[in-house]
């Protein structure tokens, strides 16, 4: 039992960015168990031959190409196959549901909300507790489910592993779903801040949407994006694709630029920025907690010189 295996998330034949996460932790654990890093993906036409661990359990069938109850079974068997000491899923609709099935098959315990993760003779995880008010410290007796949060690892990219390619006779299950697949639903964005390496979010502080102008310019001059925090979208000066935080996207921009954020804790689970930079006139602003470089100032003294100095630099 030193294997770390990785539950693959796949939405429409589309491996998600999160597994990378994982398995780029899986790699990491594997190194402490002397174990391998195993990934587990059920799909169907989906190319899993560079996926960066050691192993890939691959089953596809047409019936798998939709998450649904086959999902859970098939998983189950594979393991128990494995029968790892680690298993990582994303915090995720998905990753949530699949762990849960997974934790009472082989009667151990779950960890969810977790943002770091480590190995000895047990498996000890920090989960975030209260909308990241507190981080507890959890440890699981010998093995355990983790549901991590996207952002929390660094993404491995590439590997060539060994592809164990598996239908559902070879594992003893009839495609038989007891959970009917109606439809994906798409959330409506007209576009995925979580792809951008520089983001100008705004925040409460902007004063209102014909203020947002300005921070657009900015964030187009850095070659980036804008993005918000709830009450900018609650107040429909930004549509919700442009929201961050727990109840928007979780992004990991190189820079994050924060514009009039108080920064409460369910807008900061969402920011996983390499650096974190704060405009505020409130000292005491969480956001300056997390922030590499805060200044206390009024955004509007700042915003005008930022893009004139950038224009100055480009030209």
């Amino acid at each position: 039992m030193k294997d770390v295996a990785v539950i693959v998330e796949i939405i429409e034949s589309t491996i998600q960015d999160i597994s990378y996460e994982l398995l780029g932790k899986a790699k990491e654990l594997a190194s402490q168990t002397g174990g391998k890093a195993v990934a587990i993906a059920m799909g169907n036409k989906v190319d899993v031959s560079s996926l960066p661990c050691d192993t890939v359990y691959y089953i596809e069938d047409d019936a798998l190409e939709n998450f649904c109850s086959l999902h859970v079974k098939v998983l189950s068997k594979i393991v128990q196959e494995v029968n790892p000491k680690v298993i990582l899923a994303g915090n995720t609709s998905i990753g949530t549901d699949l762990a849960g099935h997974i934790a009472v098959e082989l009667n151990i315990p779950v960890a969810s909300l977790c943002n770091k993760v480590s190995v000895n003779e047990n498996v000890r995880a920090t989960s975030l507790a209260y909308g990241g008010k507190l981080l507890v410290d959890l440890e699981l007796k010998e093995r355990g489910v983790i549901l991590a949060n996207r952002g929390s690892f660094t993404a491995a990219t590439e590997g060539s592993p060994e592809v164990k390619k598996l239908s559902l006779s070879d594992i003893g299950i009839e495609a038989d779903n007891e959970i009917e697949f109606i439809d994906y639903i798409k959330p409506e964005e007209d576009v995925d801040i979580s792809k951008f390496d520089v983001l100008v979010s705004v925040g409460r502080g902007i004063g209102g949407e014909e203020n947002i102008d300005d921070a657009k310019e900015l964030a187009e001059l850095l070659g980036g994006e804008i993005s918000s925090s709830r009450p900018v979208v609650d107040s429909e000066w930004l549509p919700k694709s442009r929201q961050v935080g727990r109840s928007g996207k979780t992004v990991t921009p190189n820079l994050y630029l924060a514009l009039g954020i108080s920064g409460a804790s369910e807008h900061l689970e969402g920011v996983k920025a390499k650096n974190v930079i704060a405009i505020n006139t409130d000292p005491d602003a969480p956001i300056f907690r997390v922030s590499r470089i805060g200044a206390v100032i009024d955004i509007f003294d700042v915003i005008p010189v930022l893009i004139d100095k950038i224009k100055e630099i480009k030209d």
